[in-house]
């Protein structure tokens, strides 16, 4: 008899099931759904991230601007006032042509002026930059971290599986039909056309057909909107619809942060430093013209000055050429580098005025000169001026802005290609000599934009952006700045005018006297093309460098040439010795005191002084001396400080020296060492090339290296912890080791110590023997003997020491260094002491001293990478 299941039980099954079922994907979905939530909100925020980085890109364009120009701005203006105060003509020899020296200083205050103006610039367009970038990240573009109640939002807990329908709740799977459809596919996804399901048979393949045909029916009419098959109809559970309701009505609680569509194009944060842009880029742009007319006009004056000081001051016309040639030259390269020459900066002949100069005062200060040579180079001056007035229309007709339709393909320097890899934009406004040095970076455009801006010949579309519309205060400045230069030239030639018809100074000079001169002032000057007035600011009548030290208008008193003639001619040196050039007598500090006798004279010859002056008798030794720059007495044995400077070396990696050991011949061979043998040279004039690792061969076996020396350029002398001596030879690409027959030194090795072997095989040994004294000892016949022993000052800690045929060395603590003369295998007395100096935490390990005298110190410091803090070894020279 078949039993049949009873109805109600059959119903109670099938909901039990149901409801399992669908609790379970629900449970499970949860899951899925905070997963989709925070994995949405992490790329939501690494998208915010790199467009933070993007602002911070786009804006240190020109942030970087400031670091690379602005440096340059300060020295050159600082430049510029030097010259003005020290760059003076016609004190030490008469003035030349006014003509000259108005170029000259006109030129150089240009310059100042200019790259004032730049400088200014300068610093709007980075600030602005800098604080719209700072605006823009902190105000605009941040990261959008969920709430609190966003994150509570995107969780489901079990319990909110009550808050479901009945039907989503007891849904039969493969007879019922989801009680929502599927969402539409976004935008940027396409629509499988071909293989939704299985291509071969089954139901999976099946199921797929059958999904076809209801599509296709509902794509013809013949079904409603609702009409879903159970197992074949796309659909999704009623709270997930929901979900993505609440999405389109909240965007921002969406994993995106933006709704279902994402981040909507164009990007906004593009669109805002689009908009900041226009208030710095003209500042930009100008800055570097300006830049450019300061410079060529800095090093113009330069030129100018070179002409007038090789001819008016020297005499050395061909000199004069030659340097006025090569500035101009260089100034023309300059302006063509940064002008297209299709736009102007092909041939600029308004710059070759310093070569035009050199010709004119050429004629001018020719030895037989004539009226009409006088005449045509004042003609030639005033074309000079002529020039420059030239000059500023090129400048003004290249800087002056384009107005042409704007494109993102700057081109390269010359003209003729673009930069395909990193082109720049070249706006409208940008004058169009000046695309390819301006290095202006817009932000990215969408394909849109792109086309429209391609079919906008006017500008008209993108009237507010950047690229056709910018703050053009700085080109009205530049334009002033230009208007003024032009006018000054315009004065200069109205001056040169007025000089050429009255005489050059007349409105300044004393009625008769030369142009130079003033009453009472200069009491002698000689005749001829070049004729010196003998600057002097004490006694300009006794002549050019006229001065004795210890005697002066006074009498005796303390006068030195810089009190005088600014400067120390005792630096010379040469005639200042015992021996020289002669004649010696008449020359300061030889022979007697000749001040107050008027025989050094130049021009008038005035009465000696008083006899008592005269007779007074001078010890030039007792006061100090002749050398005034020397800082040490005769015989004093203190050098000099001088600054320790390291090498650039890049050591192998994981090798840490312990000993450097200089060569006795070359002062260019170093040699550093590891206790363990291993081996690298570093030449001193190329110490950054990259070194390699020689290993001595078989010296482990005999112990720790104490000490080293180099006793020819291809061996190798060290001294082992065990007390063997090892020769090792450096010829070929190994370095093979043995042992010398030569006892152990009578003395401890655990203290500083050095080694060497003389011409006639002898070894010699220096050891600390206690704190203060250094003993040296020589073997001779297995038998050592002290050759020497050296008392050092209570303050000195020696770290190291070393030997050499020349020297014993010491090295301090501090950086100090005592070195003896080797003289017979014995240390002379007195030391030559290096003092210390500042060694910024640096540790003095070991030394060795070159041939020249000078000690070469191994020093190690402790440096922060990072996180990491790393023990770097160092030579300082």
């Amino acid at each position: 008899m078949v039993i049949m299941p009873h109805p109600a039980g059959t119903a109670e099954s099938v909901g039990v099931f149901g409801w399992n079922y669908n609790r379970g994907n629900y449970k499970f979905d949860a899951g899925l759904r905070w997963q989709r939530f925070t994995t949405g909100r992490k790329m939501a925020m690494a998208q915010a991230g790199m467009f933070r980085q993007d602002i911070t890109d786009l804006a240190g364009v020109s942030m970087a601007k400031l670091k690379v120009y602005g440096p340059i701005y300060g020295i050159v203006i600082t430049v510029c006032v030097t010259v003005f105060v020290e760059g003076r003509s016609g004190l030490k020899f008469p003035g030349p042509p006014v003509f000259i020296s108005q170029i000259y200083l006109q030129c150089l205050g240009i310059g100042m002026s200019f790259m004032a103006l730049a400088t200014w610039l300068l610093f709007h367009a980075s600030m602005r930059a800098q604080v719209a970038c700072v605006q823009l990240r902190t105000r605009q573009i941040r990261l959008p971290v969920p709430t609190q109640r966003q994150l509570d939002s995107s969780r489901k807990l079990a319990s909110t599986y009550e808050e479901q329908g009945l039907y989503d709740m007891f849904r039969i799977p493969f007879v019922m039909p989801n009680g929502a459809s599927s969402p539409e596919n976004s935008e940027d996804e396409e629509e499988a056309k071909e293989h939704k399901g299985y291509s071969k048979g089954g139901i999976p393949g099946a199921a797929a057909k059958v999904k076809a045909m209801a599509a296709e029916a509902h794509k013809e009419g013949k079904t409603s909107h609702n009409a879903r098959m159970p197992g074949f109809t796309p659909g999704v559970p009623s709270w997930y619809a929901q979900e993505l309701g609440d999405r389109e009505t909240f965007p921002q609680s969406s994993p995106s942060a933006h709704g279902m569509g994402g981040e909507e194009l164009p990007y906004e944060h593009f669109e805002m430093l689009r908009n900041a842009q226009k208030e710095w880029w003209g500042a930009e742009a100008y800055m570097r013209i300006c830049f450019l007319y300061g410079m060529i006009h800095l090093i113009m004056a330069f030129s100018y000055w070179i002409t007038l000081h090789n001819i008016c001051e020297l005499g050395m016309i061909w000199c004069s050429n030659l340097g006025a040639a090569g500035l101009t030259a260089g100034v023309w390269i300059i302006f063509r580098m940064d002008v297209l020459p299709e736009h102007g900066g092909a041939f600029p002949f308004e710059i070759g005025g310093p070569f035009v100069t050199s010709i004119t005062l050429g004629l001018m200060y020719s030895h037989n000169y004539t009226q009409t040579m006088i005449d045509v180079a004042r003609g030639v001056a005033a074309f000079i001026i002529l020039m420059h007035v030239g000059l500023c229309f090129r400048m003004y007709s290249v800087a002056k802005p384009a107005m042409d339709k704007a494109h993102h393909t700057a081109k390269e320097a010359g003209g003729r290609l673009f930069n395909e890899s990193g082109s720049c934009d070249s706006p409208s406004w940008l004058p169009t000599a000046f695309q390819h040095v301006m290095y202006l970076v817009a932000p990215p455009k969408t394909q849109a934009q792109l086309d429209q801006e391609k079919k906008d010949r006017e500008n008209v579309g993108i009237g507010e952006d950047p690229l056709a519309k910018v703050d053009m205060a700085p080109w009205k400045y530049t334009r002033i700045m230009i208007a003024v230069v032009a006018l000054g030239w315009f004065l200069q030639l109205a001056g040169h005018t007025v000089e050429c018809i009255m005489g050059e100074r007349m409105l300044v000079s004393n009625p008769g006297a030369p142009p130079w001169s003033r009453t009472g002032q200069w009491y002698g000057w000689e005749h001829g093309p070049v004729s010196s007035k003998h600057y002097a600011h004490v006694t300009p009548q006794r002549g050019h460098w006229a001065w004795q030290r210890g005697w002066g208008p006074q009498g005796q008193q303390e006068l030195w040439a810089s009190d005088m003639f600014g400067f120390h001619p005792e630096a010379d040196a040469w005639w200042a010795e015992s021996t020289g050039p002669s004649p010696l007598v008449g020359i300061a500090g030889v022979g007697k005191n000749t001040w107050a006798t008027g025989t050094v004279a130049y021009g008038q010859n005035e009465p000696a002084w008083s006899d008592e002056a005269s007779s007074v008798t001078h010890d030039w030794l007792s006061s100090g001396g002749h050398r005034r720059l020397m800082s040490k007495e005769e015989g004093d044995d203190v050098k000099a400080p001088r600054a320790l400077v390291p090498l650039p070396v890049q050591w192998p990696n994981v090798f840490e020296p312990d000993f450097v050991t200089c060569s006795n011949v070359s002062s260019n061979s170093l040699l550093a060492l590891t206790a363990s043998g291993l081996l690298v040279r570093v030449p001193l004039d190329d110490a950054s090339e990259e070194k390699g690792e020689v290993e001595l061969e078989g010296i482990v076996e005999m112990g720790l290296i104490r000490a080293v020396a180099q006793t020819s350029k291809n061996s190798l002398l060290a001294l082992t912890g065990n007390g063997h001596f090892v020769s090792c030879s450096l010829e070929g690409s190994t370095a093979p080791c043995e042992r010398l027959p030569v006892s152990t030194p009578p003395t401890s090795l655990d203290v500083p110590t050095a080694v060497f072997m003389d011409r006639k095989d002898r070894a010699q040994v220096a050891v600390m023997a206690g704190l203060h004294r250094i003993r040296l000892y020589r073997s001779e016949e297995n038998e050592w003997s002290v050759m020497s022993e050296l008392e050092l000052p209570e303050e000195l800690q020696v770290v190291a020491l070393s030997l050499s045929s020349k020297f014993l060395s010491a090295y301090g603590k501090d950086g100090s260094v005592y070195h003896w003369r080797m003289v017979g295998g014995a240390a002379r007395a007195n030391p030559v002491i290096e003092p210390a100096t500042t060694q910024n935490r640096r540790d003095i390990r070991a030394g060795c001293t070159l041939p020249s005298g000078n000690a070469v110190r191994l020093a190690s410091r402790w440096t922060k990478a990072g996180a990491a803090t790393t023990l770097v070894s160092e030579i300082l020279i």
